[in-house]
């Protein structure tokens, strides 16, 4: 496995991007649907989930690498905050100043008349309220009151980031550190399979869980990057236990995520399967990411949800492309010059 820029990262992450939109789907458009790979291979997690810690094992073998190459932790941090708020902030303001209005139960002085309104983009900012709600947008929609859903991530991924940059100043970010963590999260993974997931606490858990031994073994992926080689018949092997410890009744260990990280990295470097510029010019795996929840919640209300499955899927698609490419060109792409 070679540290090199020659990578299929940018379509990887881009593809996992544009599975969320289809998994949103069947939430926000008011299907009685499951998703039918899931049920066919009795996975223990949705496809939404997969798609995440998919970003997560990628972000951790990357963040790890910016760390180390960071000359300082204002240098770090500086290149993560220009990474995520530009585009954030942009999409909280469109949508709080552009979409809601429009779009709002309301009439436009009640509207604007709400707090709420004035204080959604700056919730924005600790990330862990990005996920606001807007005086009555999306009301009637068949998912209420969401109003971008996806962004809950963006903060545990941020404390990721904090993470790293603590283990380095303590002189600990390096292999043992990494897999001890790992091993804790898989114990407290198990534990917590004997306990009722009913409650607030214990369900958050068991969301947030997989995205920090996502991340935590993108990182030993870096550690130990020069001593993995792809080969097919590994790969075939690893397969077939990704599928095993996939299964409903043994995924609440966390353990597939050991053999999904191989099979990301094996696909990020295959020497089969190039696409390795692509991206390069246009990334716009983010902005998909943080406009396609808004842009199925307008979808539905202006549809009354009354389109078929996969005209939504396809329209959602088609319609955030475009946001995405102008959030890179005009917005990411332009800040990532004062990293």
């Amino acid at each position: 496995m070679k540290n090199t820029r020659e990578n299929n990262f940018n379509i990887i992450r881009l593809s996992a991007a544009l599975l969320v939109i289809y998994v949103h789907s069947f939430s926000i458009f008011n299907t009685t649907k499951k998703e039918p790979i899931v049920s066919f291979l009795h996975l223990g997690f949705g496809l939404g989930e997969f798609a995440v810690t998919v970003f997560f094992i990628i972000s951790g073998y990357l963040i790890t690498a910016s760390y180390i190459k960071s000359e300082t932790n204002f240098q770090y941090f500086k290149a993560r905050v220009l990474r995520i708020y530009p585009g954030l902030i942009v999409v909280m303001l469109l949508t709080a100043f552009l979409v809601g209005p429009f779009l709002t139960r309301l009439d436009i002085k009640s509207y604007f008349q709400s707090i709420e309104v004035y204080l959604y983009p700056i919730k924005g900012i600790p990330l862990f309220t990005a996920t606001s709600f807007l005086p009555g947008l999306f009301t009637e929609n068949h998912y209420p009151n969401a109003v971008n859903g996806s962004l809950w991530t963006l903060f545990w991924e941020f404390l990721c980031y904090i993470g790293v940059a603590v283990l380095g100043n303590l002189k600990i970010l390096n292999k043992l550190t990494v897999q001890l963590m790992m091993a804790c999260v898989i114990v407290t993974s198990v534990i917590l399979s004997f306990f009722s997931k009913d409650q607030f606490i214990m369900h958050s858990l068991v969301i947030v869980l997989p995205l920090f031994l996502a991340f935590f073994t993108g990182m030993l992926f870096y550690f130990i990057k020069s001593n993995i080689k792809f080969e097919i018949k590994w790969t075939c092997i690893v397969l077939i236990s990704f599928i095993i410890l996939s299964n409903e009744n043994l995924s609440f260990t966390n353990l597939y995520l050991l053999p999904l990280a191989y099979l990301v990295f094996a696909l990020s470097y295959s020497k089969h399967i190039r696409f390795y510029h692509f991206g390069s010019k246009y990334d716009i795996s983010y902005g998909t990411y943080i406009y396609a929840f808004l842009i199925q919640q307008i979808l539905y209300q202006v549809t009354e949800g009354s389109l078929p499955f996969f005209v939504n899927v396809t329209l959602s698609i088609v319609i955030t492309i475009p946001f995405a490419f102008l959030s890179y060109v005009l917005i990411e792409k332009p800040i990532m010059k004062f990293k």
